[in-house]
């Protein structure tokens, strides 16, 4: 499909976490539309105020009626896919696993699921939990027709190598990955850069970033355009955004291009500078 832009729904999450009048999931089609002029959305699992079938389907015509498309779900709070303990990660899966009949009952291509392993980033052990988890779960994705995103989202998932293994251990076409522009570590993660820097055989600090997104593009079925701040010229300082553009069309990639705002001035200027910049080098 020609390139097109989506919101993901983090982007607004003070506005849906906030304690006087909080924006409703229902809403957010609509404020897309209308606010942004975004006609695709991704949704995330904490803002939903329930999973039962009227309230997707209030979801659902919510969206059409705003003439909004929904393009994945990002899904947390579902424990540790990676646990040693085998009780421990078998309470994940389960905690995973109502999420793709709640995807397929929403018209949701996929979502995306933590691989846990926080603190056991570079355990072989917790690696090959993941891989039995998710071998696990393509199965239900295989059954209900919705795909399975990895997203570089800490834990497992920091080193991409991991995230590789996973996919290739798996080896299902219902799995693939989401790579976010920025969640990649820096000075302020001090131990995650190491093991990237040890991970892509010395790279500096300031490569890290693309080399992760070189190895996650070939496999990837959406896209987090992470973005925090802009200088004088509408740029992301801390990341070259048009690289990043570059590296995932080289591979291939034709599908959303997902707008995740997460900077710490006010969401509508910043979606909308977000959205100017991705723009920009799209050539939109």
């Amino acid at each position: 499909m020609a390139d097109k832009i989506s919101l993901a729904g983090w982007s607004l999450n003070r506005r849906f976490r906030r304690e006087q009048d909080p924006l409703r999931l229902v809403d957010y089609p609509s404020v897309a539309k209308e606010e942004f002029g975004i006609e695709a959305v991704e949704l995330n699992n904490p803002f939903f105020a329930s999973t039962e079938d009227a309230y997707l389907d209030e979801l659902v015509e919510a969206a059409k009626r705003a003439g909004v498309v929904f393009t994945g779900m990002a899904v947390d709070g579902t424990g540790n896919p990676a646990a040693l303990d085998e009780d421990e990660r078998k309470a994940s899966i389960e905690q995973i696993r109502p999420w793709f009949r709640i995807s397929k009952r929403l018209g949701l291509p996929a979502f995306r699921v933590n691989t846990g392993g926080h603190g056991a980033e570079d355990d072989p052990r917790a690696l090959e939990q993941c891989i039995k988890s998710f071998k696990e779960l393509v199965k239900e994705a295989e059954a209900t027709g919705v795909k399975l995103l990895i997203e570089n989202h800490w834990g497992i998932s920091i080193n991409p190598l991991n995230t590789l293994r996973i996919i290739e251990e798996v080896d299902s076409e219902m799995l693939g990955t989401l790579p976010d522009f920025g969640n990649f570590p820096d000075s302020q993660n001090p131990r995650g850069l190491e093991l990237l820097q040890e991970a892509s055989g010395g790279l500096p600090a300031d490569e890290i970033r693309y080399w992760g997104l070189e190895l996650m593009a070939p496999h990837a079925l959406a896209v987090h355009a992470k973005m925090y701040t802009f200088d004088e010229n509408g740029e992301e300082p801390r990341i070259d955004v048009g690289r990043c553009v570059r590296i995932m069309r080289e591979a291939g990639y034709e599908g959303y291009w997902g707008i995740e705002f997460e900077g710490p001035g006010d969401d509508h200027d910043g979606v909308l500078k977000s959205k100017a910049l991705l723009e920009k080098h799209l050539g939109l």
